[in-house]
């Protein structure tokens, strides 16, 4: 059982860090897009047109593949007002009780996405801007960041249950902590 957890465990690490570089390479290309925009405006009076758009879509396709990342690097914010009070079975008790809750509510949208997402392949809707870009594209890239925080609190909760000692948020020093 230990070993298959820490395979699973090893897998959803390696697909957390795959998603936060998806998110560097799309910072780095909104940066890129934003000096495009800069230098067609300053120099040539003219636009891309989608910069809004597609900056926007960035935004939201980066924060969602980072999540599972984040937490992973135990670099997601977490209030702990309760447990930072409590100990042993209790603090557990608790500790597994947030992360299901958080796990149901994050399959939930998900599960929304997932309607969204496959309504706009079905039906080809695009942007209403000159791109007319597809929508399940960033929808999409959205639903596999949520996909993809699932499946760390996931792995979360099966090593909270299985007792590992070097779960994330064990360590109370640590900057992520709000109490």
């Amino acid at each position: 059982m230990a070993r298959a957890l820490d395979s699973l465990i090893g897998a959803v690490a390696w697909l957390s860090r795959a998603a936060g570089v998806l998110s560097a390479v799309l910072l780095i290309g909104m940066v890129l897009h934003i000096l495009l925009e800069i230098v067609l405006r300053a120099f040539f009076s003219t636009s891309t047109f989608v910069l809004d758009e597609f900056v926007g879509y960035g935004v939201a396709a980066m924060t969602f593949l980072s999540l599972a990342y984040a937490l992973n690097e135990d670099a997601l914010i977490r209030v702990n007002i309760v447990l930072a009070r409590t100990r042993g079975r209790t603090r557990l008790a608790f500790e597994i009780f947030s992360v299901a809750v958080t796990l149901s509510i994050t399959v939930f949208i998900a599960a929304y996405f997932w309607r969204s997402v496959a309504r706009n392949w079905k039906r080809g809707a695009v942007s209403e801007s000159i791109a007319e870009f597809p929508l399940w594209i960033p929808e999409g890239l959205v639903l596999a960041g949520m996909t993809l925080f699932a499946i760390q609190l996931a792995a979360y909760l099966l090593r909270l249950i299985a007792g590992d000692r070097k779960i994330i948020g064990q360590d109370q020093s640590g900057p992520a902590r709000l109490e």
